[in-house]
């Protein structure tokens, strides 16, 4: 069809063949050029990238969590992390830290509602560009863990 499309510009006793051939390779280099910017759609893995969140937020809201840590006092920073992140029941820590069952627990409801308050209120001691959140989330929860934990614990590796 192109070469139809292109017939006055034949040359009369010029090649054919030639004429032809050289129709036929810039059809083809037009073709790679246009498939250069045509890729595979994948459906499923189209819908998987579209509603992927992103793992920034995850980040600062980590960020902002070890930042209302250092709020809380130290009686409620250590329940709270050793709850949270430790895994521990209220029982072991009751005996950990020496004091009644309910203690343990209204200092656990008083550390989440001061967390919260603090997250929500926007209350935080520095700003998230001061806050080295290092390497890792995990990291950063496991060297707070670290902090709180008592001596026994330490000496325990962490999963």
């Amino acid at each position: 069809m192109k070469a139809w499309a292109a017939r006055d510009s034949f040359i009369a006793g010029s090649r054919f063949r030639a004429w032809i051939y050289t129709i036929l390779r810039h059809h083809y280099f037009g073709q790679i050029r246009r498939d250069r910017f045509v890729g595979e759609y994948n459906e499923v893995e189209a819908e998987r990238i579209l509603t992927m969140q992103g793992s920034q937020e995850g980040r600062l809201e980590a960020a902002d969590v070890l930042r209302a840590l250092a709020i809380l006092p130290d009686a409620q920073r250590e329940v709270l992390v050793l709850i949270c992140i430790g895994g521990m029941s209220y029982e072991e820590i009751a005996e950990i830290c020496g004091t009644p069952l309910g203690t343990v627990k209204s200092r656990m409801a008083r550390a989440r509602a001061a967390l919260s308050g603090a997250i929500e209120g926007g209350i935080l001691p520095e700003t998230r560009g001061n806050f080295d959140l290092r390497d890792d989330v995990h990291d950063a929860l496991i060297d707070e863990l670290r902090k709180v934990a008592p001596a026994r614990m330490a000496r325990q590796p962490l999963a």
